[in-house]
């Protein structure tokens, strides 16, 4: 047996518990009916010192019977298990007279004590228990005199003696019950966990799509939450391991390509002698591919950083109209050179609580991608507003659009739409998925819409203040 299994535990506490509220329970019953009987026992001893007032005179200082039958009375006359015996004292506490039976027992009993007048005693006598009442006779206010009244509690020890019986057999027989029952429902209750613990042992990563399934019934809320939170946990997963799979086959595609153009053209030229001009066209290309293979790495980087939260921004007021103005003189030679007009409409009193160098690189990538794709005499527009206590950045063209199929995957890392990578083969397809890194890292949102052929917008939403 498993003593750190968690049946083990919950069998043990379970039956602590039970044996716990049972044992409290026979404790209070056997003091109950303890007191009970004792209480029975009182009333008849002390009705029967009553009975016996009723027969005694007060002459003077003296207390005398009047009626001498009550010693003849069978209970105070034969020496038996129902014997009652009595004693009658005076004012001074000595004995005038005494029952029969006490003289035929020939033991002793102490002498009352004035603490104990008017209440019960209880003492040993010969290994048997004796219940003793002391009933007090006043006479103008002043004690008179003291009847005692005696009788051995053997049936109530008898009684007892069955009780305490009953219940031991009781607690062995409910412990067997309890120690039975309770292993048979905490069975039921961890056997679903069982079930799931058997089911996820065999989730490997060659078996990701299977998901825990416990089948049919009135199951615990909690375990069915706990199903449902590792098949959310292996739905993340199954994710995290296409993705991973995708970016390694994306990662070593991306930089195959720039090393082999290095080997190929490695490769020719130290096939025979060339000219001077041959091997500065072919070291230009190898610069060219190495800067390729460069920059895919130093994105790699950034993003691995920021999805694993070693960049945090260092965020402070930021005018954003001037932000964007310096963009502008940044990508004006470009759209010159394209033919594409440039827009730019923001209020001077637009700031945002943010990291500056990191929102700049983030729209750098989209104006740059809009300028890029989009062709002559076409326009960018960048627009910046306040709207519901956050900063807006939308930038809008007229370029060559997003088609529907690929408009989910743009932030998607090394994804490029066919139309882009026509008009751009070089490209890695790591901007955008910087750009929404970033954004995140800034606590805002982006997002895109486009039409084929007739443009995109981004919009970025960045909070006032944090």
């Amino acid at each position: 047996m498993n003593y750190k299994s968690l049946k083990f535990r919950l069998n043990l506490w379970y039956l602590f518990v039970f044996i716990l509220a049972i044992l409290i329970a026979e404790a209070l019953v056997y003091i109950y009916l303890d007191r009970s009987l004792h209480r029975e026992l009182d009333i008849l001893l002390n009705d029967e010192a009553k009975k016996i007032t009723q027969k005694l005179k007060f002459d003077g200082e003296v207390l005398s019977f009047v009626d001498s039958t009550e010693f003849y009375e069978a209970e105070h006359f034969y020496l038996n298990e129902s014997s009652i015996f009595f004693r009658v004292f005076d004012k001074n506490l000595n004995v005038i007279s005494e029952s029969e039976n006490l003289k035929k027992g020939k033991f002793v009993i102490p002498q009352p004590r004035a603490s104990k007048l008017g209440e019960a005693d209880e003492i040993e006598v010969n290994g048997k228990r004796l219940r003793i009442f002391y009933l007090p006779l006043y006479y103008n206010g002043e004690v008179c005199g003291v009847i005692e009244t005696s009788k051995f509690e053997g049936t109530v020890q008898t009684a007892m003696g069955l009780l305490r019986t009953s219940l031991v057999i009781a607690f062995i027989l409910t412990f067997v019950l309890v120690a039975y029952g309770g292993n048979l429902i905490v069975s039921r209750l961890i056997s679903p966990l069982e079930r799931i613990i058997e089911k996820a042992d065999k989730i490997t990563g060659e078996n990701l799509t299977e998901r825990i399934d416990i089948g049919a019934g009135n199951h615990p809320e909690e375990i069915v939450k706990l199903v449902n939170s590792l098949n959310r946990l292996l739905d993340r997963l199954e994710r995290a391991f296409k993705q991973i799979s995708q970016f390694t086959s994306d990662v070593a595609h991306e930089l195959l390509t720039p090393l082999t153009v290095i080997k190929d053209e490695v490769e020719i030229t130290l096939m025979k002698k060339r000219r001077s001009n041959e091997y500065i066209s072919t070291l230009n290309l190898i610069q060219k591919q190495t800067e390729r293979t460069i920059s895919i790495i130093k994105s790699m980087l950034y993003l691995a950083k920021a999805e694993s939260g070693v960049i945090r921004a260092n965020s402070g007021m930021v005018n954003v109209s001037d932000l964007i103005g310096e963009l502008i003189s940044t990508f004006g030679l470009k759209a010159k050179q394209k033919n594409v007009k440039l827009r730019f409409y923001c209020n001077s009193d637009v700031f945002v609580y943010s990291d500056e160098k990191l929102l700049f690189e983030a729209l750098r990538n989209i104006i740059d991608n809009a300028i890029e794709y989009t062709g002559s005499n076409g326009k960018v527009e960048i627009v910046c507003e306040k709207v519901n206590g956050k900063v807006k950045i939308s930038v809008s063209d007229t370029g060559i659009g997003i088609s529907e199929d690929d408009l989910p995957h743009i932030f998607d890392r090394f994804y490029r739409g066919r139309n882009a990578f026509e008009i751009n083969p070089s490209g890695a397809g790591l901007g955008l998925s910087l750009t929404k890194s970033i954004v995140e890292i800034l606590s805002g949102q982006i997002e895109v819409s486009s039409q084929l052929g007739k443009g995109t917008k981004f919009v970025i939403y960045l909070p006032e203040k944090l």
